[in-house]
């Protein structure tokens, strides 16, 4: 019968005399110039890959542990391995009989190649994913003249929708010629579809369990469900109407297609934060309880939508701090709100920027408008024009049905947030900088130009100008956004902050923890503010998290800190307990009286000449 294989690749016509299924495989394979002979040593994945690829796939593998050596075992353990495939044809788990896995190996039928038609022509995994369905292919069926000794036997798993999730084989030597063996191996792909239906519905119900639980409490307002892809499953009437919309056009939408947020939410973090406008034009948000499983693994989220008010003063905004260089960052910001000016904030990370970016919206006319962030770093540069600018159907392979708006569209009459602009590529910034010239933005694959509004504010904590001298920036670019420029000042800057800041992220800590408030004695402020926070606002916040989440008692102490912490205060000289007040007392004067030095020297009863020379001496900086 390899007669037909030697025909079909000398191209004769054997259509007639070929197993259809097979025919069409063979064709596939012609037409992906599938070399037919040589083994492809192509997409086999490093150990790193293969060890990441597994963990996305850790339901399926899960569901999939007691079947496979039950499957082998009923195949009498000799000469056959059974394997494992996910649904982009990577074979991720393997058992079998030893001498005959040795022989598979050397035609990279082993954990972590590919067998998709497209890199191995005609085989059991490739073509059972192909056509969906099960499938038995024969020594001279491979397409491979290498893989002839082989017999095959695949069976697609799949989800309740009939989708492929991956696929079961077992493979043997071609003389064993048993055709039995297919129905063994769609025994063992209905076993795990199975396992994953158990599984699946075991986490809706710790899912529903939760929304139910918060139900009784949420009736009076705005109430709305989101599983683990970031699919709204349920809203009720109140919280529809929030968004002007009817309950059954929302539910079963992408929460990130319906709110300003980043599709990747869901997946990082205890605080979820949704925002859209209702009708009247006021700000609808939301305040969200992630649901995770036994093992920790996020099923959701449910909570309440309600309508958030925006702030009417500097004393409303999101900034945490009353030190004269926050005061004073916080003016500049009002200053520039109330201009259409694009703004460049600069900082170190962590300083603060995208807090500062959505003052200045909140405190601007257009703080009814959206507020849309993009984190320029986040993204690979394949994808960074297409979340920017959107697409259209059919735009490039994987586009989704119907186009998608991008970040500028959402922002129209409002603000979009350009983080890490120093790390967008040459190509986009050329894109970006004809929507700043024509104020109008075309999607992917369209040719229609939209209108736009939109105001940028962009950040960074790059020297964009010696980007400029090294050509990876664009000068007329750089100059379009920096019309006004906002120095973040580092926390090192401005300890006395720590003081408003600390008392917050323990708060903020222990509501995501669900645990009951703690305080903290005045020890740890003096441990703190000496530490230099080179990741300034953002390592304290993880800092105080840290404590709050292993903390032994009501009160954080300083054996609560972390262990870096502990360190230093061995490691170093401890500063003499006079300066410390000294400087603790001359931070307060100087914050009362903001800055005024005449004043906060009556108030320490020293002469001016005094004080001036105690904060040089003691390097205070305010």
């Amino acid at each position: 019968m390899e007669n037909h294989w030697k025909r079909f690749i000398n191209g004769e016509s054997v259509e007639s005399e070929v197993t259809p299924s097979i025919y069409r495989s063979w064709q596939r394979s012609i037409d992906f110039n599938v070399d037919h002979s040589l083994v492809s040593n192509q997409d086999i994945l490093s150990s790193p890959s293969l060890n990441k690829r597994r963990e996305a796939q850790e339901s399926l593998i899960r569901a999939s542990e007691p079947v496979l050596p039950y499957i082998f075992s009923l195949l009498g353990g000799t000469n056959y391995t059974v394997l494992l495939g996910d649904n982009d044809g990577y074979i991720i788990e393997a058992i079998g009989d030893a001498p005959f896995m040795s022989k598979a190996q050397k035609v990279n039928l082993s954990p972590g190649a590919s067998w998709r038609e497209e890199v191995r022509g005609t085989n059991a995994i490739g073509t059972a994913l192909t056509d969906n369905a099960p499938i038995s292919v024969f020594g001279w069926e491979h397409f491979v003249h290498d893989n002839n000794f082989l017999a095959c036997w695949a069976a697609p798993i799949q989800n309740s929708l009939g989708a492929p999730l991956g696929v079961l084989d077992i493979s043997g030597e071609v003389s064993l010629d048993r055709q039995k063996i297919l129905t063994i191996a769609m025994m063992g792909a209905s076993m795990i579809e199975k396992n994953l239906r158990l599984s699946e519905l075991e986490n809706q119900l710790k899912f529903y369990q939760e929304g139910a639980k918060l139900a009784s409490s949420l009736l009076q307002q705005g109430f709305i469900t989101i599983d683990h892809n970031g699919i709204i499953t349920n809203i009720n009437p109140l919280g529809a109407a929030l968004l002007g919309r009817k309950a059954e056009t929302i539910v079963g939408q992408l929460a990130a297609d319906v709110f300003s947020t980043p599709k990747g939410w869901m997946l990082n973090g205890h605080s979820l934060d949704l925002q859209i406008k209702d009708r009247s034009g006021k700000d609808v948000s939301s305040h969200l309880k992630r649901v995770v499983n036994e093992a920790g693994q996020s099923l959701g989220a449910v909570g309440t939508l309600q309508v958030s008010k925006a702030p009417s003063s500097l004393s409303d905004t999101l900034w945490i701090g009353q030190s004269q260089l926050s005061q004073r960052t916080l003016v500049r910001a009002s200053k520039v709100a109330s201009t259409h000016s694009s703004v460049l904030i600069h900082g170190e990370s962590g300083t603060g920027k995208e807090i500062i970016a959505r003052t200045i919206h909140q405190l601007s006319p257009r703080c009814d408008g959206p507020f849309v962030a993009l984190n320029c770093a986040s993204l690979p540069p394949s994808l960074i024009e297409s979340e920017l600018f959107g697409y259209v159907e059919g735009a490039f392979t994987g586009a989704r049905r119907g186009g998608k708006p991008g970040k500028f569209e959402l922002a129209n009459k409002g603000t979009i947030f350009l983080d890490e602009i120093g790390d967008m590529p040459l190509n986009v910034q050329v894109a970006l900088l004809r929507v700043l010239q024509e104020k109008e933005v075309c999607r992917i694959g369209d040719t229609k130009a939209l209108k736009i509004d939109v105001r940028i504010l962009a950040a960074t904590h790059k020297d964009l100008s010696a980007l400029v001298s090294a050509e990876l920036f664009r000068l007329d670019l750089y100059y379009r956004l920096k019309v006004v420029t906002l120095e973040l000042p580092p926390l090192r800057d401005r300890p006395e902050d720590i003081l408003d800041l600390v008392p917050y992220f323990i708060r903020k800590a222990c509501d995501a923890f669900d645990s009951p408030a703690l305080g903290i004695e005045e020890e740890v402020y003096t441990r703190l503010s000496t530490h230099h926070w080179p990741g300034n606002v953002r390592e304290l916040e993880n800092c105080i998290e840290s404590m709050v989440a292993m903390a032994e008692g009501p009160i954080l102490t300083v054996a609560d800190l972390p262990d870096e912490f502990q360190m230093v205060a061995v490691e170093s000289e401890p500063e003499p307990l006079l300066d410390q007040q000294t400087k603790h007392a001359i931070l307060y004067a100087l914050t009362q009286t903001k800055g005024k030095i005449a004043p906060a020297a009556k108030i320490l009863g020293v002469g001016r000449n005094t004080l001036y020379r105690k904060i040089k001496e003691l390097d205070i900086k305010f």
